[in-house]
């Protein structure tokens, strides 16, 4: 029972911190702007950040065309994925802590939806991570609260974030 209990304590921190670095990401928006002149350290932070405001639009896309132009396009796409893939984390973490602390009991309809959801989602993940959307912080959100493993999904977003920034660098290099 001890021990159950320490876990719920453990999930519920990790929601809370993940509520509060949404909540700061987006207080602190307009500080966003300020990193662009931090250039390739500038792109890496603002992709974090920008992934970690939950829903909200963030200028991580404009960095990384912008960022094409300046840096060489692929360095510029691998800084941007690896920044984005860390904050999208955050709704990972938010969704299995949420789990952990909200949902009691599995039910059938849950367990129907998470095994769809688990046979799918390499496939998912990457194809909606490489769409630039607000809906892929939800995407992280369902990952973690179907227990999908974290090394799996920070992989394959990875690939989609890091094909969508070499694109988008790459038309940025040609202006």
């Amino acid at each position: 029972m001890a021990k159950n209990n320490h876990l719920k304590v453990k999930y519920l921190l990790v929601l809370l911190i993940s509520i509060a670095t949404v909540f700061l990401s987006f207080y602190f928006q307009g500080e966003l702007l300020k990193l662009g002149s931090w250039g390739l350290l500038g792109i890496f932070l603002i992709n974090i950040i920008g992934s970690a405001t939950l829903f909200i639009p963030a200028p991580a896309i404009a960095t990384v065309f912008a960022g094409g132009i300046v840096y060489n396009p692929f360095l510029v796409a691998v800084l941007a994925a690896l920044g984005s893939v860390i904050g999208d984390m955050v709704g990972y973490f938010l969704g299995r802590s949420g789990k952990e602390v909200l949902i009691r009991k599995e039910s059938f309809k849950y367990e129907v939806i998470r095994d769809v959801f688990h046979k799918f989602a390499p496939i998912f993940i990457i194809l909606i991570s490489f769409i630039p959307n607000p809906f892929f912080d939800a995407i992280g959100i369902f990952a973690g609260l179907f227990k999908y493993p974290p090394l799996k999904f920070f992989i394959y977003t990875l690939i989609g974030r890091f094909l969508r920034n070499l694109l988008l660098a790459y038309i940025g290099s040609t202006i």
